[in-house]
């Protein structure tokens, strides 16, 4: 499966707190809801999902052998012990998962027999995860774009792109040229299928959550700041959706002669302005991370076009100016 030898890389090469990041940002992809725990006074607690009751707790050996076998076994019930004193009294502890980075050599018989008798004897739910059982969410719960955003955070060796290669990577395929010509046609007429705010949405969250440069970051702020200007426009008061647009709602003019008609029409057409200025903006912020990226990683990128606006000239219908911000 995809990205396989860059996870059986990391899981035998990360140990201690470069594991528990790594796991961290997994599970805060994979799990709705987790919350990591910084180490220091943890209290037992690696991470937890408060709705559920989970808690999590992470052991990561630079080796596995019998002897950290015999240590997990230990620390299982020693932060088990401090997890039920720190944190129950805050949150109703209901199931306990012991994480083992065992490098792929499978959960050890003892641990097991560990970690059932610590639920029998508390009366809780308890679970073993594996290497095999992470590799699992990373495959069954992430996006693809999340898996992407995650191994190019941990990748191992020269293959690892940086973080700007990737969101040009990410650009590419999901808002290329094409595309965005699309979704413009459609803002043009003051609407936007919600399919196209997903993938917008799905592009400002992949961008938010990597780790750029300072010069990157100025740029990647600008560029998710309009996407979200853009979305959240779509979702403001008085906007609805219908057959899978999102749109302005115009269900004031069932009502006869209604005494809010001209609020209705002047803030109708207050949000039409933004739209045109918001997808101006957008397309600006588009074009310059296009140039940032053919300065610094992919000299070719987007074939060396812009991404435009195309509108009406003026009052006239058939004459349009392709406008590059």
């Amino acid at each position: 499966m995809m990205y396989n030898t860059e996870l059986e890389l990391i899981f035998h090469k990360y140990d201690g707190l470069s594991f528990q990041s790594f796991f961290n940002q997994l599970m805060a992809l994979g799990v709705p809801g987790f919350c990591p725990v910084r180490q220091r006074n943890d209290g037992g607690n690696d991470g937890f999902v408060e709705k559920t009751g989970t808690f999590y707790q992470v052991f990561a050996p630079e080796s596995v052998t019998s002897s950290t076998i015999s240590a997990a076994s230990s620390k299982m019930i020693d932060d088990f012990d401090k997890l039920a004193k720190n944190w129950h009294y805050l949150i109703e502890l209901k199931e306990y998962i012991f994480v083992i980075n065992d490098k792929f050599k499978g959960s050890d018989s003892n641990l097991i027999r560990r970690i059932t008798q610590l639920g029998n004897d508390r009366g809780l739910n308890t679970k073993i995860l594996t290497a095999f059982d992470l590799v699992e969410i990373f495959h069954s719960n992430l996006t693809d774009m999340q898996k992407k955003i995650l191994i190019s955070r941990h990748s191992i060796g020269s293959a690892s792109d940086p973080a700007l290669k990737v969101a040009a990577k990410i650009i590419s395929s999901r808002l290329p040229i094409e595309k965005w010509k699309q979704i413009d046609e459609q803002l043009s007429f003051s609407s936007i299928y919600e399919s196209d705010l997903n993938v917008l949405s799905e592009i400002r969250s992949a961008l938010f959550s990597m780790d750029f440069t300072a010069n990157e970051s100025n740029i990647i702020n600008e560029l998710t700041s309009s996407i979200n200007s853009l979305v959240n426009l779509f979702y403001s008061t008085n906007t609805t959706e219908s057959y899978g647009e999102r749109k302005w709602d115009k269900s004031w003019k069932r009502i006869h002669n209604n005494p809010k008609a001209n609020y209705y029409v002047e803030e109708q057409e207050k949000w039409e302005s933004q739209i045109l200025d918001h997808t101006l903006e957008l397309c600006k912020n588009l074009n310059i991370f296009s140039k940032f990226v053919r300065q610094n990683q992919i000299p070719d990128f987007l074939e060396y076009k812009n991404y435009t606006v195309v509108r009406r000239k003026g009052d006239t219908l058939n004459e349009y100016v392709e406008i590059i911000p």
